[in-house]
């Protein structure tokens, strides 16, 4: 996010708060949120993408929201106006084609009655189809619509692919597509959300919600491009609150230490730090250590500033989101690590996928003891490097943690009789060098395009030659 953007959403976080009535504010905030994400949308090469993708997300937000009803007609008629409300606010961005207001979307939207057929045609057929299938079945079809949706956009020749088509349809020549093409903001949190609520209300741990407070949920402004992914029932509870005096303070404060950290620490240490373009022009493995490390530093400034300003713009409003960063390049191992860094990421991923998997396997007798710690961790790492691409570097990163949070784990249960009356001054400060260490040289294969670029890193680094 530029530093507009930025600006724009704490203004309108600040608009939001001043608002007294909670029903009011609610309708304000939800409209306000669709508004700021197709303003935030980036515009793409392929004609009136930056108008569908956000029209698609919020259909299938109202799907899943349909899907998660036990009373598909009742719960229609009682949420009807917020319905009507998302619904208008997205034909009303569409009429633009003919206003050409400035600054409503990147580029100028589809015509006015294709957008209102597509939305018919969309929404008459799939509320009357989920209205005649059981609550489990419906939100099996959209948890595999939600998790095809990742792999097609997270997978490079999947997009590449889907660009092609798109172009072919829009009647632009395919030659020029790239797999960059479809960049559809804040997709992957959306998605996360999307299916936390799916998966909640298919193994019945959810009640039924209003719409008004789903698509907040899924859209809530301040946490649209880079998170946290909290739970609905916690921001549910926040959503009901009115900001006070201490709130405001804080908000403040953290918005300024976030623009801080974002906007002269993180920019600062980019002047610094190791990026694809750079790497092949570094010869010396000290320059090229400082480098990795400036990185390693400015991926976590630049990430928990953009939460910081996350969290202080909500907690304008009242609504405290979840903590996503603890000081995790201060940990002493790979465990504590990834108990600070993007903290609700990595819950999700043990409520839906490691819990899950280590329960299966430890009903299973026949496994042994490490290998039903094995199999869990290195699973849950592996689709955590995937969520960030299907690509074979990602995959790496991601086996990367895995086996260091194995190793971390088995040595854990190893000194704990060995170490346990002797000082922990010494291990905590080789903890620390060890995981800040392990953690920097990870990030080379997040950060390289590919394999044969990530060896020659490493290579240049330990100053062999290959």
């Amino acid at each position: 996010m530029s530093i507009n953007q930025v600006l724009l959403l704490i203004f309108f976080a600040f608009l939001c708060g001043q608002i007294k009535n909670l029903q009011l504010r609610s309708i304000v905030l939800l409209v306000i949120s669709l508004l700021i994400y197709y303003r935030f949308q980036p515009a793409t090469p392929i004609l009136f993408l930056d108008f569908w993708l956000p029209t698609l997300a919020i259909l299938l937000t109202l799907l899943v929201w349909i899907a998660g009803q036990t009373q598909i007609k009742v719960a229609l008629k009682e949420n009807g106006f917020p319905f009507f409300i998302s619904i208008l606010t997205v034909v009303a961005i569409s009429a633009n084609q003919y206003l050409a207001i400035c600054c409503i979307t990147s580029t100028r939207p589809p015509h006015l009655w294709t957008v209102v057929f597509s939305l018919l045609v969309f929404l008459i057929p799939c509320t009357f189809l989920f209205s005649k299938i059981s609550l489990r079945a419906r939100t099996g079809l959209l948890i595999f619509t939600a998790i095809a949706i990742l792999i097609a956009l997270k997978t490079p020749e999947f997009s590449l692919a889907l660009s092609k088509l798109l172009r072919w349809l829009n009647q632009q020549d395919p030659r020029f597509s790239s797999s960059n093409d479809l960049i559809w903001l804040g997709i992957s949190y959306i998605l996360f959300r999307l299916l936390h609520l799916l998966l909640d209300w298919r193994a019945g741990r959810l009640a039924t919600t209003s719409l008004a407070d789903t698509l907040n949920y899924i859209f809530f402004f301040p946490a649209l491009v880079a998170g946290p992914i909290s739970r609905f029932p916690q921001f549910r509870n926040e959503l009901n609150n009115s900001p006070q005096s201490l709130d405001r303070i804080e908000g403040t404060r953290r918005i300024f230490i976030g623009l801080f950290r974002k906007f002269v620490i993180a920019d600062s240490l980019a002047l610094l730090s190791l990026s694809p373009q750079n790497a092949s022009q570094m010869l010396s493995p000290l320059f090229l250590w400082i480098a990795l490390v400036a990185y390693s530093l400015r991926i976590y400034f630049d990430f928990s500033g953009y939460t910081d300003i996350a969290l202080g713009s909500a907690r304008l409003m009242g609504i405290r989101l979840p903590e996503n960063f603890n000081a995790p390049y201060l940990k002493t191992n790979l465990i504590q690590f990834w108990n600070s860094w993007h903290i609700t990421l990595a819950d999700w991923f043990r409520s839906y996928v490691f819990y899950p998997l280590t329960r299966k396997l430890r009903s299973t007798p026949a496994l042994p003891n490490w290998l039903t710690v094995f199999l869990p961790q290195l699973s849950t790492m592996l689709l955590i490097g995937l969520w960030h691409g299907i690509t074979p570097n990602f995959f790496i990163w991601g086996a990367w943690h895995g086996v260091g949070l194995f190793i971390n784990n088995r040595w854990n249960a190893w000194k704990k009789p060995v170490f346990l009356s002797r000082s922990e001054i010494i291990p905590n400060l080789f903890g620390w060098i060890l995981t800040f260490g392990y953690v920097t040289l990870g990030w080379v294969w997040f950060l390289m395009p590919d394999f044969g670029n990530a060896l020659e890193i490493f290579r240049k680094l330990f100053g062999i030659g290959w």
